[in-house]
């Protein structure tokens, strides 16, 4: 913790215009000092998101804590395969010490509501994966795949957009119908 010390002095300020005579009393003088002292809290603040590059993909804002990306043409008309879709979030943020950023996945893709697995029958699929690239002061991390999270950290205090790119890739297998969802949860922990 780093204390700023203030001094304020208070005293008596005297302006002469013509020389006075001199005189046989004293000024009484004092002094006070006063110290202010303040502790900035480590702390991690994000703002609300705004959608960058979208290609089949919109951003509904939710405020500063939630937001959705829709889908609006989850699969092709003739082969019931997922389309590629793509979409750019930039988050502010700022954070007054060395700071951790996790992005996980619940589902680690988006899965029809009410399936029990990702395989459906008949060679239809209930699940479809997709990427999250994320990008903060020049570090980056991936979800996808195999995996349904991941981590940076970052060793001093910084601000700016964190970027989360989510793509959907164009799927080769055709789509149970229903509604496909995921939630993609970030956090911003101060580490100190």
């Amino acid at each position: 913790m780093r204390a700023l010390s203030l001094l304020i002095v208070s005293g008596l300020a005297l302006t002469l215009t013509a020389p006075a005579p001199a005189q046989a009393q004293e000024l009484n003088r004092g002094t006070q000092r006063l110290e202010l002292l303040g502790a900035a809290a480590p702390a991690c603040v994000a703002g609300s998101a705004r959608a960058g590059q979208q290609i089949n993909a919109t951003y509904q804002d939710g405020g500063p804590s939630s937001g959705s990306v829709v889908i609006p043409i989850l699969v092709d008309p003739t082969t019931a395969a997922t389309q590629g879709s793509s979409i750019q979030l930039n988050l502010p943020v700022v954070c007054n010490t060395s700071h951790t950023i996790s992005v996980r996945s619940y589902n680690g893709g988006l899965l029809r509501d009410g399936s029990t697995g990702n395989q459906g029958t008949g060679g239809f699929s209930q699940f479809q994966g997709y990427d999250v690239l994320v990008a903060w002061q020049n570090a980056t991390a991936r979800i996808g795949g195999n995996g349904s999270s991941a981590a940076l950290a970052y060793g001093q205090p910084a601000k700016g957009d964190l970027v989360l790119d989510i793509a959907i890739p164009k799927g080769t297998q055709p789509l149970v119908a229903g509604t496909y969802r995921d939630a993609v949860v970030v956090e911003i922990r101060p580490s100190n």
